[in-house]
């Protein structure tokens, strides 16, 4: 039950990513002005690299690849988008309630991906497969018993090294 839960989380939050990601990979460009119009520097090396993290995160999410990369590069930039595009304190009038919904929304995706990283992929993803759990060892053959050592000879202590310089 947990595996199939564990699924269904994955592909809900992917697609809820997916479109989002598919509109910005088309659109660079006006992603890239958006930002630059709320003031971001860099703004279209920015868009690009949001878009980039945004398309191949969720893609990475929907498969179970890479848990904390994936969510580390999601959460990036979900930051950066909604904390520049979606200040819905600085909207006025009735298309605050918008900017509030979607900056809401994109803080609940947030959390999603938080609990994402707590609870892992499960076992269907590829990270799973990749790195199957820990399984019993194959039985071997018995360890063989270490040959026996031959004493060594004890080296003399340094007084009695001394006597026997003397006496030479």
């Amino acid at each position: 039950m947990r595996d199939w839960t564990l699924l269904l989380a994955r592909l809900a939050m992917a697609a809820c990513l997916l479109p989002s990601a598919i509109a910005h990979v088309s659109n660079v460009s006006g992603l890239a002005l958006s930002l630059w119009m709320k003031g971001m520097p860099f703004s279209h090396g920015v868009a690009t690299a949001c878009a980039i993290a945004e398309l191949f995160g969720a893609l990475a999410l929907a498969l179970g690849l890479a848990p904390r990369l994936t969510v580390s590069a999601l959460a990036s930039s979900l930051v950066i988008t909604t904390g520049t595009l979606h200040r819905f304190w600085d909207v006025p009038g009735s298309a605050r309630a918008l900017e509030q919904a979607i900056f809401l929304g994109n803080a609940a995706m947030l959390a999603a991906l938080a609990f994402y990283v707590v609870s892992g992929p499960g076992a269907w993803s590829w990270q799973a497969f990749w790195r199957p759990a820990a399984s019993p060892a194959p039985q071997s053959a018995p360890k063989k018993q270490p040959r026996p050592r031959k004493p060594r000879a004890k080296a003399a202590p340094a007084a009695k090294e001394q006597e026997l310089a003397e006496a030479a």
